[in-house]
Parts: C-alpha cells; structure tokens; sequence
C-alpha cells in the first residue's frame, strides 16, 4: 500500500513539474505596446532590437534590449525579414522567429 501511494505521489510530482516547466512558455506576452509598422521599422533600424517573431496572421513582435515587447502588424508575410536585411549591420544579430 506505501508502495503505491509513493508511486502516485512520484508520479504527481512528475506531472505538476512538467506543468510548471511548460506555462512559462506559453504565458502571454506581459503588457506589450501596440505600434504602427511605419513605428516598428524606425526602431529596428536603431539597432534596439534583439528578437523578431513573425506569425502567419502577420503579427510581429519584437523585443528590444531594454527588455520592451512591442506588437505591430506588418503589409505582407516576411515583410519583417526584408526590412531586418534593409536594415543592414544594426540588425545583424537579431534573432529571428516564425509559427
């Protein structure tokens, strides 16, 4: 009876740090800005950006070096790619991402 009642309680244990371990990356995005994409290009090309992640409804969200997450929407799909090689060496690094 011990033996079961620790294998459940081991097997509780599993699942709940699985689950813990998992919502961290699905939680939304805390408070990100909304901006135009005329907004958006002018930050990236700052230099200020160090992450880009495209979806394919054409949100982009890019976050910034200050830790900022800011949201637009861009014209075409992988509008977002084509504006980071525009960019040039400010965009260099920035680390992209799409669904």
């Amino acid at each position: 009876m011990r033996k079961r009642i620790w294998i459940l309680a081991l097997s509780l244990l599993v699942v709940t740090s699985s689950i813990l371990a998992y919502f961290p990356l699905t939680q939304q995005l805390s408070n990100p800005y909304d901006v135009s994409w005329e907004n958006a290009i002018r930050i990236l090309n700052t230099g200020q950006v160090i992450r880009v992640f495209q979806t394919h409804h054409l949100d982009v969200t890019l976050s910034l070096k200050n830790e900022t997450v800011l949201m637009t929407r861009e014209p075409t799909i992988d509008a977002i790619f084509h504006e980071i090689v525009r960019c040039g060496d400010p965009c260099q690094n920035i680390v992209k991402a799409t669904e």
